[in-house]
């Protein structure tokens, strides 16, 4: 048995975010579609290699295909998670593609990986139960603000121990570089 797959092309909207207090936050990835907004629950280091890894595609995309069109800084108001954040599923494995004679870029998110132990089911057809997997369709300019908003949500966060990395809280820190 395979999972819903839920498609949006050529989307209004796509964002990254995070919402709640720092130490506190949930991060998301968010797309809109007309009346139809699909948001889905990812990690904070999700978003911080999403919006890495989908700056560098691009760059290497524009070799090839210039890129035309708005500026990312037109969709910069929409590639924020709009509230309320209801996950339809936490995302396990993010994607990027691309497709040449659309111009446009596949963001696919998977409920589960290949690698998941409690995928396989006997009842299914290939033995492989996906989960939800949401594929959205948007222009490079809005996956570029995406990206932008996705790292200034990572950025808003606890500052980070510069002895050991990890993230300090407002009441304090312990740090094990100290001990």
């Amino acid at each position: 048995m395979t999972g819903e797959v839920i498609e949006l092309d050529g989307v209004d909207a796509l964002g990254a975010g995070a919402i709640g207090e720092p130490g506190q936050r949930a991060f998301y990835i968010q797309a809109r579609l007309d009346d139809t907004r699909v948001t889905v629950l990812v990690e904070k280091e999700q978003v911080a290699l999403l919006a890495e890894e989908a700056v560098a595609f691009l760059d290497r995309l524009a070799d090839d295909y210039p890129e035309e069109g708005d500026a990312p800084a037109a969709f910069l108001a929409d590639a924020g998670v709009s509230e309320p954040a209801v996950p339809l599923f936490r995302a396990r494995m993010i994607g990027l593609g691309f497709e040449p004679e659309r111009r446009v870029v596949l963001l696919e998110l998977r409920e589960r990986g290949n690698e998941d132990s409690d995928d396989v089911s006997e009842d299914s057809t290939d033995g492989v139960v996906e989960g939800f997997v949401a594929r959205f369709f948007a222009t490079r300019a809005q996956v570029r603000a995406m990206a932008a908003r996705g790292a200034e949500a990572v950025e808003g966060g606890r500052a980070s121990c510069p002895l050991c990395t990890f993230p300090m809280d407002p009441q304090g820190h312990i740090c094990p570089r100290w001990n």
